[in-house]
C-alpha cells in the first residue's frame, strides 16, 4: 500500500522546518551574518598553542588548573574535605599553610589514597608548619631585641612614692630600715597592679629596677621625715601639728597611734641628737617595747577572757601612751586634743599588707 506523503531522508527530524536549509557535512559550519563560528579541532589546536606561549597564570587558593587530557576530562572534581568536630578546634596558621592544607586534602581525596599515606601528608605538612612557626619566632625574636630596655614610668613612680610614705606612717611597722619596708611596698604593688606590666616580677632584671626605685624612695621620705623633725625641735612644734605636717599631702589621718609614733621619732632624735643612723636608732626602740611587752605578758597568766596577744598589745600601748605624753609636755601648749579617730580607707589598707607580712625577712 504506497501513500503520497514524500519520504524524509534518514538522520533528518520530522519536525524540522522544510524551508530550513539542511547542516553542511563539513566540520566547519558555513559562516552567516550574526552566526557563531565553530573553530575545526586543527584550528582549536594551533589558538591552545599561541596561548601556551606564555606562562599559565598561578593558580588561586590551591585551585588546579586542568589540561585538556583524555584522562583528566572524565575525573569528577575534587570535593574539599570538611574538617569533622572530633578533630578539635582549629589553629590558626599562616594563610599560605591553610591554602596548601587545603588543597592537599582536595587532591588526595581525589586520588583516593589509603588511610596509612594521609598519615605521611600531615607529617609533611605539619614539617611545613614548623618551619614556619621558627621563621615566626626569629620575627619575633628580632622584635624583642629592638624594644628598648624596661625604664620605671612616671605613674608607677608616683604610687611607689605615696605608698613607701603610707608604709613609713603606718603603726604596724616593725622596722624603718632594711628590707622590711621595702617588701612592704613590693607587696602593696603586687596585690593591686599599680601600673606594672603583667609578669614582671618574674623578669629579675626588670623588677630589681623597681625594687631599686622603691629603695631610693623609702630613704628619701625618711630624710624628709627627719628634717620635719628637726624642725620641730627648733620650732618648739607639738607633736598633732607635726604629724598634720607630715601627712599633709596624703589622704592619711592624724590618729593618736600616728602621734605616738612620731613622739618616738622625735624623743629617738633628741637622744641621739639627730645621729645619722636615726632610724636604726629607731629600729632598736621598737624591737626594745615590744621584747618588754612579750616579757610583761609572759610574767602574767592569761585568762580564758585575756589571751598573751592581748596582754602584750596592752603592755605596748601603754609604753607608746607614756611617750606621747611626754612629748605632749615638752613641745608646744598642751591645751590641744588629739580626736581618736580611726585610720582612712587607704591607710587601712597599707596597715593590712604590712601587718599580713611582719614575718618577711631583709633581703
Amino acid at each position: 500500500m504506497s501513500s503520497n506523503a514524500p519520504t524524509q531522508p534518514m538522520g533528518t527530524n520530522p519536525a524540522q522546518d522544510p524551508q530550513q536549509p539542511a547542516m553542511p557535512t563539513s566540520s566547519r559550519m558555513l559562516q552567516r551574518e550574526g552566526a557563531q563560528i565553530f573553530p575545526s579541532a586543527s584550528q582549536t589546536a594551533i589558538e591552545q598553542a599561541m596561548l601556551r606561549s606564555s606562562p599559565p597564570p598561578e593558580p588561586l587558593l590551591g585551585k588546579r588548573m586542568r589540561e585538556n587530557n583524555d584522562e583528566d576530562e572524565n575525573e569528577p572534581e575534587p570535593q574539599a574535605v570538611e574538617p569533622s568536630p572530633s578533630d578539635g578546634p582549629p589553629q590558626t596558621v599562616m594563610l599560605s599553610i591553610s591554602n596548601v592544607n587545603a588543597a592537599t586534602l582536595r587532591y588526595a581525596t581525589f586520588k583516593k589514597l589509603r588511610p596509612d599515606q594521609w598519615d605521611e601528608i600531615d607529617s609533611f605538612l605539619l614539617a611545613k608548619i614548623y618551619v614556619c612557626l621558627l621563621s615566626i619566632e626569629n620575627k619575633v625574636d628580632t622584635f624583642r631585641s629592638a624594644t628598648p630596655p624596661y625604664q620605671v614610668s612616671e605613674a608607677l613612680k608616683t604610687n611607689i612614692n605615696n605608698y613607701s610614705l603610707g608604709v613609713l606612717l603606718s603603726v604596724k611597722l616593725s622596722a624603718y630600715k632594711g628590707g622590711i619596708p621595702r617588701n612592704h611596698v613590693l607587696d602593696i604593688l603586687k596585690r593591686y597592679r599599680l601600673d606594672l606590666p603583667a609578669g614582671i616580677e618574674h623578669n629579675y632584671a626588670d623588677w630589681k629596677k623597681i625594687s631599686s626605685f622603691v629603695d631610693y624612695s623609702l630613704t628619701q621620705t625618711c630624710s624628709r621625715l627627719k628634717k620635719l623633725i628637726k624642725e620641730s625641735i627648733t620650732a618648739n612644734t607639738n607633736v598633732f601639728s607635726l604629724a598634720q605636717l607630715i601627712v599633709h599631702s596624703t589622704p592619711c589621718r592624724p590618729t593618736i597611734q600616728l602621734c605616738a609614733r612620731v613622739a618616738l621619732m622625735r624623743a629617738v632624735h633628741v637622744e641621739y641628737n639627730g645621729a645619722e643612723k636615726l632610724w636604726n636608732y629607731i629600729d632598736e626602740c621598737l624591737e626594745y617595747i615590744r621584747t618588754t611587752a612579750t616579757h610583761s605578758a609572759a610574767d602574767k597568766r592569761p585568762s580564758t577572757s585575756v589571751t598573751r596577744a592581748a596582754l602584750e598589745a596592752s603592755a605596748t600601748a601603754k609604753a607608746f601612751t607614756a611617750i606621747l605624753e611626754a612629748d605632749r609636755a615638752t613641745y608646744g601648749d598642751n591645751v590641744y586634743t588629739i580626736a581618736d579617730v580611726v585610720s582612712d580607707d587607704w591607710q587601712q589598707n597599707v596597715d593590712d599588707v604590712v601587718d599580713g607580712t611582719m614575718a618577711a625577712t631583709e633581703a
